[in-house]
């Protein structure tokens, strides 16, 4: 698991063992071949006759006495490790998947390498933002009979080919659709379900997970096979994205981080590209931050710092980005948004901020804290990061020079724009 065991390759040397691994940092080889044979067989060098006999062939009835009938499980071991092998790429690719769809398509990669004569296709409704090997987005063209009686949370056994959707039956690879025996097609839970209830496991259907057999398998052994690999690519796909979201979250606030801001606006300015929709960027800073730790404490200064990001959230849509990104510093992707609705978004931001009413025991006082922000449009104020953090980062300056608790946006033609927080007066 921490990738110390490496697999060797000999060339030119019939004689080498089929199995030849090294472990990370050492010179000397190790052969592995005594652990993929059966104890009583020699030795097969790869490529052999001797090899190609003793196959195993996960079809083959196993017998329940080893003892007077051998068997060289040489395929399945290798076909076991290729799958750790596999798992352990996964698992460590992490930083740079921060789409869903995308933690979801290697796992589905992975089955699919091991599977014999079957594999897995998901179709979901949700929105991706980058490119699936196994992930379809699901449409409304040519859909089968059945999809239109299919009750949310049911399983449905397809014995005839022509039944599944075209995309589907397209994703076979080297095989022919026509040669499809059977399928199953189960719900997609989304992985933040309840295991052990029902009803939130309905509620949470994202999608349908295919299992696609070119052989003919007994109906019920093929639906609890089903059962168990659905299972598997739920869990599977739960564990890489709470590694994501750990990996992209920040401690203290519980919003995201800079990392994932950094991933993440380059494929939202890609989406926008395409859909041919706005979008706003803004910088956030709180004002005088540094008086409060030093004259309340930094437990105080955390609990204002957690008490702003959960105002920053509750004023936004779920679409909506929050980012921690400094110490005092958030910033919020607004997707779908023109400047014009940005610009009464943050002011309502400022009030909602300006409102927090920090109770101390020690103190005679409330702490209270003010922001102040930069905000920049996608496509005026540029088409790439750099652009516009860079301009966003110079309209928050602004704002902070001439006098805070407002925010400025960025205008390729005149003067920024300038917003004040409006306050009820009581």
């Amino acid at each position: 698991q921490r990738g110390d065991l490496v697999r060797v390759m000999i060339q030119g040397d019939a004689e080498a063992p089929a199995a030849t691994y090294a472990l990370r940092g050492h010179t000397a080889l190790l052969d592995l071949s005594q652990f993929l044979t059966d104890g009583n067989s020699e030795k097969v060098a790869p490529g052999s006759s001797s090899q190609q006999k003793h196959e195993f062939h996960p079809e083959t009835q196993i017998p329940e006495d080893l003892d007077t009938q051998p068997i060289k499980p040489i395929r399945a071991q290798e076909r076991l490790l290729q799958a750790m092998e596999k798992a352990q790429l996964v698992q460590m690719s992490g930083s740079g998947l921060v789409d869903d769809m995308e933690w979801l398509d290697p796992v589905l990669d992975m089955l699919n390498a091991q599977l014999d004569e079957m594999f897995l296709v998901v179709e979901t409704e949700h929105e991706t933002t980058v490119d699936t090997s196994n992930v379809l987005k699901m449409t409304d063209l040519a859909r089968p009979f059945w999809t239109k009686s299919r009750v949310t949370g049911e399983t449905v056994w397809i014995a005839d080919a022509r039944e599944l959707p075209d995309s589907v039956r397209q994703k076979v690879g080297n095989h022919n659709p026509t040669d499809i025996a059977q399928a199953l097609v189960m719900p997609l839970v989304a992985p933040d379900a309840t295991e052990n209830s029902d009803e939130v496991a309905v509620e949470s259907e994202i999608g349908l997970l295919y299992v696609i057999s070119m052989r003919a398998v007994e109906r019920d052994e093929f639906l609890r096979l089903g059962a168990r690999l659905s299972r598997f690519v739920t869990q599977s796909w739960q564990q890489r994205l709470l590694m994501n979201r750990l990996m992209h979250t920040d401690p203290l606030t519980g919003v995201r981080n800079r990392g994932f801001f950094q991933s993440q606006l380059p494929l939202e300015l890609e989406r926008c590209k395409r859909q041919k929709t706005p979008l706003v960027l803004l910088l956030g800073d709180l004002d005088h931050f540094k008086h409060i730790n030093d004259t309340y404490g930094h437990p105080m200064g955390d609990r204002v710092l957690k008490a702003v990001a959960r105002e920053l959230q509750k004023g936004l849509r779920r679409i909506d980005i929050v980012c921690r990104v400094g110490g005092e510093e958030f910033v919020l992707i607004l997707p779908d948004t023109p400047v014009e609705a940005a610009q009464e978004v943050v002011t309502r931001l400022q009030v909602r901020i300006a409102n927090l009413r920090l109770q101390d025991p020690d103190l005679d006082e409330p702490v209270r804290v003010t922001a102040s922000f930069g905000g920049v449009a996608f496509p005026e104020g540029g088409d790439n990061f750099k652009d516009l953090y860079d301009r966003v980062d110079e309209m928050l300056y602004l704002s902070k020079e001439r006098g805070r608790n407002r925010c400025h946006f960025w205008r390729a033609d005149g003067d920024p724009i300038l917003t004040l927080p409006h306050y009820r007066s009581s």
